[in-house]
């Protein structure tokens, strides 16, 4: 053996090593690569990733392969079998038969049974498909309302930093004052407390835009290691709209009641409570089924043969009821078999004594849910109309609050113009001036603050009619156009 084997064997395996480090190194640096997130992504995302979501599209599937089960109770039922014997007897002839028979059975009246049945599983289906609708643009609207929240938390702590520059050079100018002589160290002392309550106040916001970011990643159920940038503004990329005064609450009202699925889930619910409460009173009906049968057989005698060839054939009628708990069943046959040799006619019938005693309790139960979704029904109604009411009271006040902000930061921002020259001229001190730094960005906060307040409202209020996010066109969101001059920046 070469004495360099143990050496190269070495070397190849710490290549491989190094390889595939190397691979899961660079999987780990793609799956940990800066991920950009707008408006649209996220909803992208948290759409892709809801597992609710996904359950719900598929208990759909399941309602509707239920569908397709309760039509298969209207076709006949059809058996196959093939049956083959042999019997060896001592001092005895011995005994081999074949047998291939078919049988088919029709429920020819069941009491309806088929047909309600058949109809609740379709009423299912619609409220499967209801629950999807509703599930996905709940999560739509709670996407928006938490990347809103996202980004006014980052308006807000621009706001703060913007505000501590000034602060800082206003502690700057202060503090050359002081060493000028014309300021006491009692004015260092209020400016740099006014600082420090600007920097609290950035902390603050910080640590709010962390914990935020951080329930953000748990809805779109994003890897907690996955470094994430929020890419928005609230003011640059939403336009913002008045709501149309042509249309009236009443209006909204109408269009909720029209396009809540709520509404819609309620009227099924009471519709299937009340077929299912018609089918356990109506338990007595009788179910009437017809049956027939073919058959090829052969004789010991004629084992040699590959396909028997004696023909047979039989029909029957079956009646079956229940009546005060006991269960009631009765049928009547004719057959022919040997190739029409043997004739043969029957005639059953049976009674289980309280086998079935639980069809008191099932009206009863069936009542009072029925009585509980015509309830139901009713209060949906009631509800959705205080919900859309409601919420266009807030969107209308949202609006006008939004006037108010901005009125009151254009006052601030000319009284703070008329301070700085105050303080420049030495005709005001330069705490009252950190006053209204501070008075100013908390103006600002406000008018941040009311412009998301809008944007929540309008889509409260369309999650409240029933209609998809967007609908009543409130804002103009210019979309991911900016994603490139953020990664720029």
């Amino acid at each position: 053996m070469c004495a360099f084997c143990p050496i190269r064997l070495l070397f190849r395996r710490s290549i491989l090593a190094l390889c595939i480090a190397l691979y899961f190194a660079t999987a780990l640096c793609a799956e940990n690569e800066l991920l950009y997130l707008d408006l649209e992504s996220s909803l992208g995302i948290a759409i892709n990733n809801n597992i609710e979501l996904k359950a719900i599209h598929a208990s759909k599937q399941i309602y509707d392969l239920t569908v397709t089960e309760r039509l298969r109770d209207y076709f006949p039922t059809l058996a196959l079998s093939y049956m083959n014997t042999q019997e060896v007897a001592i001092r005895e002839t011995d005994s081999r038969r074949r047998k291939l028979s078919m049988e088919a059975n029709f429920n020819v009246y069941d009491g309806g049974k088929r047909g309600l049945a058949y109809d609740i599983s379709k009423l299912k289906s619609i409220l499967a498909r209801n629950d999807y609708r509703i599930a996905r643009n709940r999560l739509i609207a709670e996407t928006i309302q938490a990347y809103l929240e996202l980004i006014q938390l980052k308006g807000v702590i621009d706001i703060h930093k913007k505000t501590l520059e000034r602060g800082m050079m206003q502690l700057t100018l202060i503090k050359k004052e002081h060493d000028l002589g014309e300021a006491t160290t009692f004015n260092v002392l209020e400016i740099e407390a006014k600082v420090m309550e600007i920097e609290l106040n950035l902390k603050k916001a910080t640590d709010n835009f962390e914990i935020a970011l951080n329930r953000f990643k748990v809805m779109l159920k994003l890897d907690w290691r996955q470094p994430v940038e929020i890419l928005g503004d609230v003011k640059s990329d939403f336009i913002l709209f008045p709501i149309d005064t042509s249309f009236t609450v009443n209006d909204f009202v109408a269009i909720a009641t029209k396009n809540r699925k709520e509404i819609e889930s309620g009227e099924v619910e009471f519709s299937i409570n009340s077929k299912t409460y018609y089918m356990n009173k109506l338990y007595y009906f009788p179910q009437f089924s017809v049956g027939v049968n073919y058959s090829l057989s052969d004789t010991s005698q004629e084992t040699d043969r590959y396909m028997p060839r004696e023909k047979g054939w039989g029909i029957n009628f079956q009646a079956t009821t229940a009546l005060w708990g006991s269960t009631t069943a009765g049928s009547m046959g004719y057959s022919e078999s040997g190739n029409s040799n043997s004739r043969n006619r029957t005639a059953n019938g049976t009674v289980n004594v309280l086998d079935s005693m639980d069809y008191k309790r099932k009206i009863v139960e069936s009542k009072i849910q029925m009585d509980t979704a015509r309830d139901t029904r009713v209060s949906n109604r009631h509800q959705i109309a205080i919900e859309v009411v409601s919420s266009y009271m807030a969107l209308e006040n949202s609006w006008d609050m939004i006037e108010i902000a901005q009125k009151q930061l254009e006052l601030y921002d000319t009284q703070l113009e008329i301070e700085r020259l105050k303080a420049n001229m030495g005709e005001s001190k330069r705490y009252d001036l950190m006053k209204k730094e501070i008075e100013r960005g908390e103006a600002a906060i406000a008018c941040l603050e009311s412009r998301v307040r809008y944007l929540t409202n309008a889509s409260i209020l369309e999650l409240a009619m029933g209609v998809d996010i967007g609908f009543l066109k409130l804002s103009n969101y210019r979309g991911t156009i900016h994603n490139e001059n953020y990664r720029e920046d």
